[in-house]
């Protein structure tokens, strides 16, 4: 997770910490920081820099939790900040669409590019991969498979559409790559942005206060096992160990109802690692 690490890091600088020794992204917002200020310290990072860590820290949440409630559970802080990150994405790339008009799928696009000779050739697209389906392997089958990967759609709509699509592309890697200017990212009285600044102070609240007891010591033994496991796994990073982790994690699934409070403390300093 290291470059997920890296991205998120970027981003919230100042605001978030990173917690060197176990690349595990922790919730550190320094306190007396508004969600105001939050925002102008992302002042001269890009619309795409948010976005990627947005995309990594649900990777890293993904990779962690797995398909589990524990992948939804805001109490968590890791869970809490992949969600607030990928509803920043989702605000600073509002505007996406006046780079991504899609004039193709327009009425008077198709009006003026003869949209139906595009249909007839569709069509015929459609009926040669039903042929490719339908024949028996063999040489028939080949030289369909041969027809039907070089078929192209050469109709004027066809291409007139991949010209536009291709310049709205460029105007949306452009939008994404520009810096954030200053006083940009403001409160424009969404809903979108008072969750944002909800998640936000709910981040601070957790920083200020939240103390896990350490019961290491009184675990059931064979929730101990599995944590045990998943020490030894997480130190290492060949695919043995990578396929016993997922077994432990698996089995540590299985077991959290009765052993949650007693395993938090310790899967927070050895789970973490991964």
């Amino acid at each position: 997770m290291d470059k997920f690490t890296r991205l998120a890091n970027s981003i919230l600088k100042e605001n978030i910490s990173i917690q060197e020794e176990s690349n595990d992204l922790m919730v550190g917002l320094q306190s007396g920081r508004s969600f105001g200020d939050f925002l102008r310290s992302l002042t001269g990072k890009t619309v795409k820099d948010v976005l990627d860590s947005a995309s990594y820290s649900r990777l890293y949440v993904g990779n962690k939790f797995g398909m589990t409630s524990a992948a939804n559970d805001e109490s968590n802080p890791e869970v809490l900040l992949s969600n607030f990150l990928t509803k920043l994405g989702d605000f600073v790339n509002k505007d996406v669409m006046n780079y991504r008009p899609k004039l193709a799928e327009t009425e008077e696009f198709k009006k003026n590019y003869g949209y139906n000779e595009y249909l007839e050739q569709e069509k015929e697209r459609r009926q040669l991969f039903i042929d490719f389906i339908k024949a028996k392997e063999g040489p028939e089958k080949d030289a369909l498979r041969r027809k039907k990967n070089a078929f192209r759609n050469t109709s004027e709509y066809a291409e007139a559409m991949r010209l536009q699509n291709k310049k709205e592309d460029a105007a949306v890697e452009k939008f994404h790559n520009t810096p954030i200017k200053q006083g940009e990212l403001v409160n424009d009285g969404s809903q979108e942005f008072e969750d944002l600044e909800k998640m936000y102070n709910q981040i601070q609240s957790m920083r200020k206060g939240v103390k896990i007891e350490d019961n290491e010591n009184d675990l059931d033994p064979k929730v101990q096992k599995i944590v045990d496991t998943l020490k030894v796994a997480s130190k290492f990073g060949s695919m043995e160990d990578t396929r016993k982790l997922t077994k432990a994690q698996k089995q540590l699934t299985n077991t959290m109802a009765s052993g949650m409070q007693k395993l938090n403390s310790e899967l927070k300093t050895n789970l973490d690692q991964i």
